[in-house]
């Protein structure tokens, strides 16, 4: 019979060291000090970036319940054992306080008050190390401590103070940059706790909700806010838990260049809300695909934590990973919606860019005008007429009926531009030709399919490189020329057939 009675404990030194590169970036592993600041149902979290005598320090300090001896025992030590509400804490495996302090410094000393009773913890790397056990520092506060207390706390009755020294994990030592980019990413994740009314303080000014959806905008269309039921077994019994997802498409930023495009893309996607508190940020899910099409589109997922199994969160809560049913469940009602949204803005762009780049359509025609007598041209359709028609001589009709081309074309043809080639934009079906054409007069008009990709990568995607543009209508300006001059009742199948080829797999290509 196995029998597992041996001891099996970690050597702490090794661990201790391993867990200080668990993962966490600079600004998740504080998120996640601040998470316990709202576990503790605070309403004010002050945190402070320093540097002290060389080093940087770094204090998280809440009012909120506070710790008495045992809890606060519990709290700063690895998997802590306090008792969680999944429906509505934001802690998850009882590490945060530790791993997260870790990940940025050696040293994190903890002073806590509650029911006018001040205790102190203090975990230390180096001392670990030295000693290889998980050993830390619990008494009651000292003066200074409790001066400390009150310096950042006032006369509050209870609440906590978090202190990170030694700092050697810190990515950006650049006090200023480091307070700036931590005031905006809290704002962010924890925006619902900032739009209840509760406040950060980071170094002396507040931090301001982020909504990547801009919901209260007046300008932002809400395109749709919708409960999903998913069932789960929990102890053998199954429960139904609702995943909000709502999707909105933000106001257009007119003025949008290059760079606003780009930021466009890295914030489309859906934002992942565990209890209110987003854990993840502009993600695709396989939903759709990052493009363009998509930089209005913003979307939240929202969960609660008795889903967290099923979703799939990463240790450092920074990321999911949805289980197939549910990544099933919502693709069913996503997929679609992503599809329409793409289609709408699609159609949208390509028309707003339509007017930018008619420049350079003009310009394409004009030089093409200006070669004309240097290009092989299709030649001009020369209307036919009838006969002039004789008079009626003793009631008999003449008996020749044949035609004669008009001599005086340039004359008597009206022509409202000398411009041999024009080029027009018309939506011709996704499954369409790149492009059309026909010859009106001496003027070859191309009309350019909106729907299909070819047009988008090499004329919307480089509207600001007007020589491309150019030279794109160029080739099929030539392209159309070539099939005018050579086609007939013979090879017109074997032409359109080849047309079909060419546009059905440059849009298997493309897309």
């Amino acid at each position: 019979m196995v029998q597992f009675n041996q001891s099996n404990d970690p050597n702490p030194s090794r661990l201790i060291e391993a867990l200080r590169h668990i993962g966490y970036g600079n600004y998740e592993a504080i998120a996640d000090l601040v998470d316990n600041c709202f576990d503790a149902d605070a309403t004010d979290i002050i945190i402070k970036v320093a540097q002290h005598r060389g080093d940087f320090h770094i204090t998280i300090a809440d009012n909120g319940f506070g710790m008495d001896r045992d809890k606060l025992d519990q709290a700063h030590r690895l998997g802590s054992l306090t008792e969680r509400d999944v429906t509505t804490d934001l802690g998850r495996f009882g590490m945060g306080l530790v791993t997260a302090g870790l990940s940025l410094s050696q040293r994190s000393h903890v002073i806590t008050k509650q029911d006018d009773d001040y205790w102190t913890s203090i975990v230390d790397v180096e001392e670990i190390k030295n000693t290889n056990t998980f050993c830390k520092h619990l008494a009651p506060s000292t003066d200074e401590e409790k001066e400390n207390f009150s310096e950042l706390l006032g006369d509050a009755l209870s609440g906590t103070i978090v202190t990170l020294s030694k700092t050697d994990g810190m990515t950006n030592r650049n006090v200023t940059q480091f307070a700036n980019v931590l005031r905006k990413h809290l704002g962010e994740v924890h925006r619902y706790f900032l739009f209840s009314g509760k406040r950060i303080m980071i170094n002396g000014e507040a931090a301001i909700p982020i909504d990547p959806l801009q919901w209260d905008n007046p300008e932002t269309e809400h395109f749709s806010d919708d409960m999903y039921p998913i069932t789960i077994e929990e102890d053998g019994i199954k429960i139904t838990e609702d995943i909000r997802v709502r999707i909105a498409l933000i106001p257009e930023n007119a003025g949008a260049g290059e760079m606003e495009l780009a930021r466009g893309l890295h914030h489309q996607g859906f934002y992942v809300l565990r209890n209110n508190r987003q854990i993840y940020r502009a993600q695709a899910f396989g939903f759709f695909t990052k493009h363009g099409d998509f930089n209005r589109m913003r979307g939240e997922i929202f969960f609660s934590g008795k889903l967290d199994k099923d979703v799939g969160i990463e240790f450092t809560k920074r990321q999911v990973t949805f289980d197939q049913a549910i990544q099933d469940k919502l693709g069913e009602h996503l997929k679609g919606q992503c599809i329409t949204i793409k289609r709408r803005m699609a159609g949208k762009e390509v028309m707003r860019a339509s007017s930018e780049q008619q420049q350079y359509h003009d310009q394409a025609s004009k030089v093409i005008t200006e070669k004309s007598r240097l290009l092989i041209t299709p030649k001009a359709e020369i209307e036919k007429r009838r006969p002039k028609t004789k008079t009626i001589q003793n009631g008999h009709k003449p008996s020749e009926s044949t035609e004669r081309e008009r001599k005086n074309f340039q004359r008597t043809q009206k022509v409202q531009t000398e411009l041999r080639c024009r080029f027009v934009h018309q939506p011709l079906g996704a499954n369409g030709q790149i492009f059309e054409f026909d010859l009106e007069g001496r003027t070859v008009v191309i009309r350019w399919n909106i729907d299909h990709p070819f047009f988008r990568r090499f004329v919307i995607d480089n509207q600001s490189d007007g020589r491309l543009v150019t030279a794109v209508d160029f080739l099929v300006y030539s392209m159309a020329c070539a099939e005018l001059r050579s086609r007939d009742d013979d090879n017109a199948e074997f032409i359109n057939t080849m047309k079909a080829i060419i546009s059905a797999n440059l849009r298997t290509l493309l897309n």
